[in-house]
């Protein structure tokens, strides 16, 4: 795996913190800063690539052809239960995709292209849904659908004003070009659709993960609409763009994970990382490729990677037409959850450590997992994913200097804790052993 790394530069942040270190009150070793963007602290999201024309209606069966009835059956509150039994934090969920098939009434767009827009409103209906469980719901959009469009869809496009000629024939060219060309008309149309979609759902939603890295629109633009509605939103481009719209750095991944039978330390990223967990985006008789403990581990060497600030990872995964989920999903996002519930302390309301510091290669993590700081700072969370033999495991020296008073097992008993050379030495209680899939210790920072 090469994953893609773009670090964020924030002066004003950087200096802020200076001041904190410098102030002769001495407090605190403040955590490291997070932008003031929805969701950039977050860990973990379920992503649902529903889409009318491609999820099927059932294993091994056809999707189905009309709309209404594909909006009709999704049950939202078996999504809403799922990403809860998983630990999510975050939903996102495809507002429109194939042929542009709006899962929510769109009149204009309704009534150039009847039965590509629903009667219910699903979008309403899974936020509403979501709130109830604390989960913040974020819409999963494509600026330049026209590549899967019909011909007679795309005449009716250059009819309308919609679209250009030219443009239009790049498209018919090409089934999936890698840059969609850039069309003045239609840009005007996705600026229209976006402003209309901030004006239904912007105080319902955190934000949108736009496919394509937003085409050729004008990205500040884009983002100007959608955060006119939606502030602060979360704003993911796809393919780990970093600049405008994307106010976060994200991209997909359709396999990630080494299938290594032994527990080990993943490559990771800084950036958000969306991951298949069965076989496609969209429900297609597809079974879940990895075990809970490694996409729980996967997850916990991600959080702890430096300049994490970008929503962690999204597993992606869909139910079919019937509500459905494919083979195994279900048993092992509730594992997975059950990984994280019994570890919440050390994982939510985290950033990554700057006293033991993970790079995004597997070798630039300590050698015997990641760590996490506390976001008051008083707190570093050893995840011990690469347990010693015996009872005894060595540290190092702390990169920022700080110093510990105390260390104890999450939620459990005290360690003993040695000050040497090298740095510190932990020692287990009598009797105890390390977890194999995590053993969580927490440093008091003196």
């Amino acid at each position: 795996m090469n994953p893609r790394f773009f670090p964020l530069a924030n002066a004003s942040a950087i200096f802020l913190v200076a001041l904190a270190l410098l102030s002769p009150l001495g407090v605190a070793r403040g955590a490291n800063p997070v932008r003031h963007t929805n969701l950039a602290n977050a860990k973990l999201g379920l992503f649902v690539h529903y889409v009318f024309g491609l999820t099927q209606a059932a294993p091994g069966k056809p999707p189905l052809k009309n709309v209404n009835e594909f909006a009709n059956d999704l049950n939202v509150k078996g999504i809403a239960d799922m990403a809860s039994t998983m630990g999510a934090q975050y939903v996102v969920f495809t507002a429109y995709h194939w042929r542009m098939t709006m899962l929510f009434p769109c009149p204009f767009w309704r009534s150039a292209f009847p039965n590509h827009d629903s009667n219910r409103d699903v979008i309403k209906a899974l936020a509403k849904a979501l709130k109830l469980r604390g989960i913040k719901l974020v819409l999963y959009i494509h600026p330049d659908d026209r590549h899967d469009f019909s011909k007679a869809m795309l005449d009716k496009l250059i009819k309308l004003g919609w679209s250009s000629r030219r443009t239009l024939k790049k498209c018919l060219l090409h089934s999936y070009p890698q840059f969609e060309p850039y069309d003045r008309k239609w840009n005007r149309f996705y600026y229209r659709l976006l402003g209309y979609m901030g004006r239904l759902f912007g105080n319902q939603i955190a934000g949108y993960w736009i496919d394509d890295g937003d085409a050729a629109a004008n990205g500040v633009k884009v983002r100007n609409i959608i955060c006119h509605y939606t502030p602060h939103a979360a704003i993911w481009a796809n393919g780990y763009k970093n600049s405008a719209p994307a106010t976060l750095i994200g991209g997909e991944n359709w396999t990630l994970f080494d299938h290594n039978p032994k527990p080990h330390l993943y490559n990771t990223t800084s950036a958000q990382t969306a991951v298949v967990i069965a076989r496609s985006w969209w429900a297609s008789a597809g079974t879940l490729q990895y075990t809970p403990a490694a996409m729980y581990r996967y997850l916990i060497c991600t959080i702890g990677t430096k300049g994490q600030h970008n929503g962690g990872v999204v597993y992606a995964t869909s139910p079919f037409s019937n509500n459905q989920w494919e083979t195994g999903v279900p048993a092992g996002l509730e594992t997975l959850g059950k990984l994280i519930k019994s570890r919440a302390q050390s994982i939510y309301n985290t950033v990554p450590s700057r006293a033991y510091v993970s790079g995004d290669a597997a070798a630039q993590k300590p050698k015997w997992g990641v760590a996490v700081d506390s976001m008051d700072g008083k707190t570093v969370y050893l995840h011990i994913l690469m347990p010693p033999k015996g009872r005894s495991l060595q540290i190092g020296q702390p990169a920022d200097h700080v110093q510990f008073s105390s260390a104890h097992l999450l939620n459990s008993r005290s360690l003993r804790i040695d000050s040497n050379r090298r740095g510190y030495t932990l020692v287990l209680p009598p009797g105890m052993k390390w977890n194999p899939v995590d053993t969580v210790i927490a440093l008091k920072v003196k």
